[in-house]
């Protein structure tokens, strides 16, 4: 009974063990293939924040807006909490301050605390070609003096929580003089800033998932490998035992 008990027991742990290994394998699958659009990205980022130096901005407000991105799904270790115990201490230092929500973990954590949410948004893993605020929130983030993203990235190989500012340095210069499309541009930093940030903190995820079902499959065929064992001890216990039973009867 306790060997079938046993062999039980190793078949779940089996099953665990391939389906924990086939979901780090579909995160690296994925990360390879948005590691280039990411890269492209940050590059088109970096051009656009150069462009921004030189535009006006009038903005006469004292209220901030702040996007917190995270996952909509679970198994990617402590990601999203950290991204949330980040948010947290930057709201409670931090006034004035328009939250929108970017991902369901975010959404449900932020609904249950009874925070005011402007905007609520869940992009689906089918509509990542798609990243884009829509026209309500783009006419809105005109309003504010400044706006944050709170996600995660990769620096030097390792998943960081980062406050990402869009407005940095405002420059009062000559480019509004020459019919410059202030608000296409305005859309399009807003969007592309989207996309490189929710890539980004998709890209943390992926990798936090794959390292944390590497793990649990390691784990998983570690004991798996103990349980071998115990049930390998118990049969040879079994055949001594009926062994010395066979040489006890015969000296009767």
């Amino acid at each position: 009974m306790i060997i079938k008990e046993i062999n039980s027991k190793i078949k779940i742990t089996t099953n665990i063990n391939k389906l924990t290994n086939t979901l780090s394998m579909i995160s690296l699958s994925k990360m390879n293939k948005y590691i280039n659009l990411i890269n492209n990205l940050d590059y088109i980022n970096i051009e656009l924040k150069k462009i921004l130096e030189y535009i006006i901005i009038n903005i006469k407000s004292n209220v901030f807006c702040l996007i917190i991105i995270t996952s909509n799904k679970g198994l990617c270790g402590n990601l999203n909490n950290e991204i949330i115990k980040y948010s947290l201490n930057y709201i409670k230092n931090n006034k004035n301050l328009d939250l929108i929500l970017i991902g369901k973990k975010g959404i449900d954590f932020f609904n249950k605390k009874n925070f005011y949410i402007k905007e609520k948004i869940i992009f689906k893993d089918n509509e990542l070609k798609n990243l884009v605020f829509n026209n309500k929130i783009l006419n809105d983030l005109k309003k504010y003096e400044n706006i944050f993203f709170i996600s995660s990235k990769i620096i030097k190989n390792n998943v960081k929580i980062i406050k990402t500012d869009l407005y940095l340095k405002k420059k009062y210069n000559y480019l509004i003089k020459h019919n410059f499309n202030y608000d296409c541009f305005l859309k399009n930093f807003y969007n592309y800033n989207l996309k490189c940030l929710y890539l980004n903190n998709l890209f943390c995820e992926l990798k936090s998932r794959m390292i944390t079902m590497k793990s649990a499959a390691d784990n998983s065929k570690k004991i798996i490998k103990d349980m071998k064992l115990i049930k390998n001890k118990i049969r040879q216990f079994k055949v001594t035992q009926d062994m010395l039973e066979i040489i006890n009867g015969s000296n009767l």
